[in-house]
């Protein structure tokens, strides 16, 4: 059972990975905890809020 994952899945899962390899980069060199989280999802927002804006950009509703 294998489904077909569109652009939107993929970015998403780069996302989460993203997020978690910051988490886990400074949780490494001793970044306190409450640092390493917000870094994560300081990641996540920035991937999330540059994807919004990819895709209002392409609007194919344009009123001319």
């Amino acid at each position: 059972m294998l489904r077909s994952f569109s652009l939107n899945h993929v970015v998403a899962l780069l996302g989460l990975v993203l997020s978690l390899s910051s988490y886990l980069m400074l949780h490494r060199y001793g970044v306190p905890e409450k640092i390493c989280v917000g870094g994560g999802i300081l990641a996540l927002l920035v991937v999330s809020i540059f994807w919004s804006s990819v895709l209002l950009g392409t609007d194919d509703d344009e009123d001319d």
